[in-house]
């Protein structure tokens, strides 16, 4: 009552014309509601809001009921445009707002999942961990909330889908209570993300963009997402790779152990009995693995764990140098075993895949170590060959000659005619140069001796214009002519300028031309000269050293 004839009162002095304006005719502040648009939801309020007071001094009570509703009425058409703009404008801003609270929350969710991990089964025998499919369930419930809000403006809401992709595509990281079962979860989460392109309609944003920005437009779109989706790919795979190295880190103590078996294995014992440990340890780990693993993660173990095997046994191979064929035999038979295994019979690694990389040079390195003394040498001057085929110019100079076989005398006839470019080897900027020709390997032609050019002094362009001639012919894919250019040099040792090799297969086996005496008549052969270093193989270095040392044995029985 005493608030009632207050207000009385004071309506009273209202009507007074001295009073009307001063202070003492306000209204008493009671409380206020502030109820900002952007908390407004689509369907509106219907209900009961607290007074608020206006400062910290203002003492309120009460409620106050509201009924809000979201319409809109006929207005002039710039005026409704115009409010439909800045409401846009509005919208634009809050949808930045909701992604950065989606992707501040989803990533306090997964967290918390990662801290909470259990396991779940995704298939019958594979498990992975709870938190993948707290990852992907994030991931769709922000993707069926934008299907549902239908962005009307494809190409406006490529900065949106931008967002979404990010925060779909953010790094991960696993429980790493199981390696598998994280292995797993990785793959499980990857797969997912490969499906984003579909779910979020990318082939309409990049149409929509095209035909607002033409075809820039279109590459802006696929350049940002795809860029996104491959890195979040290539992150989510490199992690993936980290787990299965420390997969097959486990392993390597018992795989050392099995290899030094069968290192060490006296030739008394069976080479399947010297094996038989590690295709045991590897068969009882398939087992283990093909219950805990995904299809595609078992395959990349198993690519790990073949590469680590191959590396371990080159490694003992190149360790035990000079040792018994039957070692090299034992592990080209190891190798082979391994090879069925990975490959199962087709249900495994790919083939082409398990015979590449270090398989190439365990398997060359086996076959050389397998062979003779003479066998090396062979090899090596295969090499040459082959090397010799594909030398197309050189900075070292060529050299012209003729090679045919004359049937009737049964003789071999080389004229060498001349030489050109050859390289600098005096201090007056020339060379004086000969060369000498023989035929190779020395084991196959007893009998053959070196025979050399008249040395042509000053020049890098020399003349021979020599006939020689060599009784002998073989017909071995590695028999061959050798020409060596060097450097006459009186005061000290000739200095070597270049080589060139021709095989004789060119020259004297039935068939060809020159295996006849109208061979004379045959355009000249231009060898182009190298200075071979010597092959990455250190097999083929100790085959280069003991032709080096049979031709100085070969020499001084000569000087004898």
């Amino acid at each position: 009552m005493g608030r009632y004839f207050k207000q009385i009162a004071k309506s009273v002095r209202a009507n007074g014309a001295a009073a009307s304006g001063s202070e003492e005719n306000a209204d008493d502040f009671l409380g206020c509601i502030n109820i900002p648009l952007n908390e407004i939801p689509v369907v509106g309020y219907d209900k009961w809001f607290k007074l608020e007071p206006r400062s910290s001094a203002s003492k309120v009570q009460g409620e106050c009921h509201l009924i809000l509703r979201l319409f809109t009425t006929q207005v002039p058409l710039d005026t409704k445009m115009l409010a439909l703009t800045g409401y846009h404008n509005w919208f634009k801003t809050s949808i930045h707002k909701w992604l950065q609270i989606v992707h501040e929350r989803s990533t306090d969710r997964i967290r918390k999942a990662v801290e909470m991990d259990q396991l779940e089964q995704i298939q019958s025998q594979t498990k992975h961990s709870s938190s993948a499919v707290d990852v992907t369930t994030c991931f769709s419930q922000v993707r069926e909330f934008w299907a549902q809000l239908a962005w009307p403006d494809s190409a406006g809401a490529f900065i949106f889908i931008t967002r979404l992709t990010d925060v779909s595509a953010s790094k991960l990281h696993f429980h790493k209570h199981a390696v598998c079962v994280a292995l797993n979860s990785t793959e499980h989460v990857r797969v997912y993300l490969g499906g984003l392109p579909r779910e979020l309609d990318w082939r309409g944003v990049e149409q929509a963009m095209e035909e607002s920005c033409g075809l820039e437009g279109k590459e802006q779109v696929n350049k940002s997402l795809n860029g996104q989706l491959y890195n979040a790919d290539i992150d989510l795979q490199r992690e993936a790779k980290r787990l299965i190295t420390h997969l097959t880190d486990r392993m390597l103590p018992e795989l050392r152990r099995c290899i030094q078996h069968i290192s060490l294995s006296p030739d008394s014992i069976n080479t399947d009995e010297a094996v038989a440990p590690l295709m045991k340890y590897l068969d009882d780990t398939l087992v283990i693995l093909n219950e805990s693993l995904l299809k595609e993660n078992l395959t990349r173990v198993l690519q790990s764990l073949w590469e680590v095997l191959l590396r371990m046994i080159l490694d003992t191979v190149g360790e035990n140098r000079g040792v018994q064929v039957e070692f090299y035999t034992r592990f080209q038979y190891t190798v082979e075993t391994l090879v069925r295994f990975f490959h199962a019979d087709g249900e495994g690694l790919l083939l082409e895949d398990l015979k590449s990389g270090d398989y190439k040079a365990l398997d060359e390195e086996l076959r050389l170590n397998k062979c003779s003394s003479f066998e090396l040498i062979e090899q090596y001057f295969l090499e040459k060959i082959s090397q010799q085929r594909i030398l197309k110019h050189s900075r070292f100079g060529r050299i012209s000659l003729k090679c045919y076989y004359d049937a009737p005398e049964q003789r071999l006839t080389v004229e060498i005619l001349h030489a050109a470019d050859l390289i600098a080897l005096d201090a007056n900027g020339l060379s004086d140069p000969f060369v000498i020709v023989e035929l190779c390997p020395h084991h196959l032609f007893p009998t053959a001796r070196s025979q050399r050019t008249q040395v042509k002094l000053k020049t890098l362009h020399p003349v021979f214009d020599e006939l020689f001639y060599f009784p002998e012919q073989y017909r071995h894919r590695c028999a061959c002519l050798t020409f060596t250019v060097m450097d006459y040099d009186w005061l000290s040792t000739n200095d070597f300028a270049g080589e060139a090799v021709a095989p004789l297969s060119d020259f004297c086996w039935p068939g060809r031309p020159s295996a006849t005496p109208a061979g004379k008549t045959l355009q000249p052969v231009i060898l182009h000269l190298s200075r071979q270093k010597p092959s990455g193989m250190l097999i083929y270095r100790e085959a280069q050293e003991f032709v080096r040392k049979l031709k100085e044995i070969e020499k001084s029985m000569e000087e004898e």
